[in-house]
């Protein structure tokens, strides 16, 4: 048995440096308005303020008492008509969503997608963006990335007001 648990700890340390230990960290998207027009004019802007990535990863793994972190993933974007309990309209007017990450001007990073929704299926009043795969948002969040978005569609015919979450998996 004893044998049994020091295998088992052995094997805990040996994966603890590859990956193996992962924790979530929420952000929330400010809340976002897209003025309505009764004549549908094409949509300008998604999100027309772009917000920081504001998650403190060395905070963050320190706050668990994990080592130093090796990556870190989009693992959810969501979107949600305000007021929640009662949302004011829906996401009727986007035809697709692309959101991206971006570093601050002078770096060498480039600007790159992270999540999409194409088409945006009609009737919702949240929406779960489909993740780009293989993104290391880690050297962006230590920049001091922002992100933004383009989308296509037509403005509301009346403003609409949502925010969201952004979820990222920091790996150790």
């Amino acid at each position: 048995m004893r044998l049994a648990r020091l295998a088992m700890v052995a094997l805990a340390v040996a994966t603890a440096g590859c990956g193996a230990i992962s924790f979530d960290v929420d952000q929330a998207v400010p809340e976002q308005q897209v003025n309505g027009s009764p004549l549908g004019a094409l949509l300008g802007s998604f999100l027309p303020q772009p917000f920081a990535i504001n998650i403190n990863v060395k905070q963050e793994t320190e706050k668990r008492s994990t080592g130093p972190a090796t990556s870190a993933n989009v693992k959810q974007i969501a979107f949600r008509a305000t007021p929640h309990d009662a949302p004011r309209g829906n996401f009727d007017f986007v035809d697709e969503i692309h959101i991206f990450v971006a570093a601050p001007a002078g770096s060498t990073l480039p600007m790159v997608e992270i999540a999409r929704l194409a088409p945006v299926p009609k009737g919702l009043t949240t929406l779960q963006l489909d993740i780009v795969p293989g993104v290391d948002l880690l050297p962006y969040i230590n920049a001091g990335a922002t992100i933004s978005a383009t989308a296509t569609g037509r403005q509301p015919a009346q403003t609409i007001t949502y925010d969201g979450s952004v979820t990222v998996t920091i790996r150790i």
